[in-house]
């Protein structure tokens, strides 16, 4: 008797396991059976940094190669370019170049330009404000352009350095005498 009990409880067995088979391949199911080898992980896998972003210095400042016309504005008490796009300034003896947020100054026109701060503004430059600046400039401008020929306001028109005009003769001496 538990011979046949046996016979039936094997003949079972391998009915369900052939069905659970058959299903888990059907469906795709997947077993394993681990052993608990342990193994490494792989390794990591780095990708390179990025370049760093190229400087790229800004171009120097630098005054426009033909001198604008400047009128006196009497309500800043300064020179200022007109006719130019540029935010220029002639106070005392130096030109100040507004650029990119800063002030810039040179002792002659056409000489290079070198940040000024903001506490080293000439008192005339720190009174008023851009905004003003501008608005004064803009008045002024406007009473010059209407008729220039008899414009009642002072006029400052820069001109180049004679040191510049030696340097460019010496060169120009100088190659002659090697032709």
């Amino acid at each position: 008797m538990f011979y046949g009990i046996n016979k039936n409880l094997a003949f079972l067995s391998a009915l369900i396991l052939a069905g659970t088979a058959s299903i888990c391949h059907a469906g795709g199911l997947n077993v394993n059976v681990d052993i608990g080898i342990p193994t490494a992980p792989p390794p990591p896998v780095y990708a390179p940094a990025p370049p760093p972003p190229a400087y790229v210095p800004p171009p120097p400042v630098m005054l426009p190669a033909t001198p604008p016309q400047f009128v006196f504005v009497p309500e800043l008490g300064y020179y200022v370019a007109v006719g130019t796009p540029y935010d220029i300034a002639y106070i005392g003896n130096d030109y100040y170049m507004y650029n990119n947020g800063f002030w810039f100054r040179s002792s002659y026109y056409g000489g290079p330009l070198i940040r000024v701060e903001r506490r080293m503004w000439p008192p005339l430059l720190v009174r008023h404000s851009l905004k003003d600046f501008h608005r004064f400039r803009d008045v002024e401008f406007k009473r010059y352009d209407r008729d220039r020929e008899h414009y009642r306001g002072q006029l400052h028109r820069p001109e180049i350095r004679k040191e510049e005009r030696r340097d460019v003769r010496k060169e120009e001496r100088f190659e002659g005498e090697r032709r």
